[in-house]
């Protein structure tokens, strides 16, 4: 695979100091996401899931 030296990988050395210094303050300050939500609903939808194949296993229509 040849390599092209084109373009570079961006590199944040080379970035002004302060711009550097604002964008590391923006992801340290950036809240971390709040999956429970996301999960509760996941596990509610599973539980639901497992009432349906239950209920068709109960009437004898077995999935293959």
């Amino acid at each position: 695979m040849a390599y092209s030296t084109k373009y570079g990988k961006p590199n944040m050395t080379n970035l002004p100091s302060d711009l550097g210094i604002s964008i590391f303050k923006q992801i340290m300050d950036t809240p971390k996401p709040d999956y429970s939500k996301m999960q509760e609903e996941a596990t509610r939808l599973e539980r639901e899931m497992i009432k349906v194949r239950e209920a068709e296993d109960a009437k004898g229509n077995i999935a293959e």
